[in-house]
């Protein structure tokens, strides 16, 4: 069971905290900020790096003289830690609430493969099989907690199902590891750990952040994703089901043509 707050005094709407669309929404303007951090700072820089290491202009004094565009870089990068945690926490209980697991993983599927073009295009400038979008790392998480949850069902051997988990587990991860998607098995493990931890949304958040900081430190600043967790509220608030779908590879082509706009 997941968890269910109280409700309004005529029964419909929970009285704190925050609705799901509002994770939702939180999540999506934090990958937005990212994104474009990533595509209109921080790749120019790294290609100018680039273009300086084969020369004799000192990296360090190129750094140096653009070290107002590194930090705000720096900082938007931070907040974009924030998306993937949220969104994987949304995923866990867009699972437990679903009337459909078949079609929400087809769904999800399908958004992973139509993204995946845009996807290069915005990050590499042309199609580029060696790594997968997010949504990929999102649609092995979810298959890899929906194959949990049966074991759960079919055993009531609690060292049994331990083991399930832990090889299920395994699976998800090394299946995100030779995809190459997003976050890579990090993401994979994050998700487990959020549906393994449904009943304590605080630990599971943490642990989860914690596995996600393995990648490296900085992704410690997903840990801010716990303030909004904390502040959910079990409502669904706005019909956004489709919007992150359909969100995501938008985004991206846009900001893949604003790089020929602006000739980046």
């Amino acid at each position: 069971m997941s968890y269910q707050p109280p409700n309004t005094s005529d029964g419909s709407t929970p009285i704190y905290g925050i609705t799901g669309s509002t994770v939702k929404l939180i999540a999506m303007a934090c990958m937005l900020i990212d994104h474009f951090s990533a595509i209109f700072i921080e790749s120019p820089l790294y290609q100018d790096s680039l273009r300086l290491s084969s020369t004799q202009e000192p990296l360090e004094s190129y750094m140096a003289s653009h070290a107002a565009a590194v930090t705000i870089n720096s900082l938007l990068r931070s907040a974009g830690r924030i998306a993937f945690p949220l969104f994987a926490f949304l995923l866990v209980e867009g699972f437990l609430h679903t009337r459909s697991k078949v079609k929400y993983c087809r769904n999800l599927f399908l958004m992973a493969l139509l993204s995946e073009i845009p996807f290069d295009l915005a990050f590499y400038g042309q199609w580029n099989p060696s790594s997968q979008n997010t949504l990929f790392t999102l649609t092995l998480g979810l298959l890899t907690i929906w194959a949990i949850s049966e074991a759960e069902k079919l055993s009531h051997n609690r060292f049994l199902t331990t083991i399930y988990t832990l090889l299920i587990s395994l699976t998800g991860c090394t299946a995100a590891w030779l995809m190459h998607s997003d976050y890579e098995m990090y993401g994979i493990l994050a998700i487990v750990l959020f549906y393994l931890f449904r009943f304590r949304r605080t630990m599971g958040s943490f642990l989860a952040c914690s596995a996600l900081t393995l990648l490296g430190l900085g992704e410690a600043f997903c840990f801010f994703s716990l303030i909004p967790i904390q502040r959910y509220n079990g409502a669904r608030g706005l019909s956004l089901k489709y919007a992150f779908y359909f969100f995501y590879p938008l985004h991206l082509l846009v900001l893949y043509f604003l790089t020929f706009l602006f000739r980046i």
